[in-house]
């Protein structure tokens, strides 16, 4: 009996692991979907690229603490929950900000946005990436809107967004 309920309550933790993981697999897939459809306009696309690249950049960050600590199933379960947290809170960062450039009317406003959002992504890393030329490969190329650190707290930068008196 004491094994059918140990197996019960170990099918309901991996259940809600999994729910948990439809948020970052959704906003995964769909951000790919995006990036590679060719009807879409290209600003587009590369806005759903860099979503795209950032949660595969936050995957791979965690994999490695997963795989060495795999048979913890609270640590899994934390860092399953932490990746849900900013998956989501990158997807809103980078609407919020479509929502504020589409605003700004006038250059000056226009780049006083772009400084805003990203002094937040830079200035709040999550994992202390010393990969320089790899978490800056948005954040210093002029081609994309999305000029963002790939090593971001997206909920602390989003919450200081969110606070700026636009």
């Amino acid at each position: 009996m004491m094994k059918k309920i140990l197996f019960v309550a170990a099918l309901l933790c991996l259940t809600a692991t999994a729910k948990a993981q439809d948020v970052f697999k959704l906003l995964l897939e769909d951000s790919k979907a995006v990036a590679e459809d060719r009807s879409k306009d290209i600003e587009t696309r590369k806005i759903a690229t860099f979503k795209y690249d950032e949660l595969s950049y936050m995957a791979m960050q965690v994999r490695d603490d997963v795989l060495r600590d795999s048979t913890d199933l609270e640590f899994f379960n934390k860092t399953v929950t932490m990746l849900n947290e900013q998956s989501y809170a990158m997807h809103e960062f980078v609407n919020f900000y479509m929502e504020r450039l589409g605003a700004a009317k006038k250059k000056e406003d226009r780049d006083v946005v772009m400084t805003v959002f990203r002094n937040a992504s830079i200035n709040h890393p999550l994992f202390n990436d010393m990969d320089k030329e790899l978490i800056l490969s948005y954040y210093n190329n002029e081609n994309y809107l999305t000029r963002f650190s790939l090593d971001t707290n997206w909920v602390k930068a989003l919450a200081v967004v969110r606070q700026w008196n636009w």
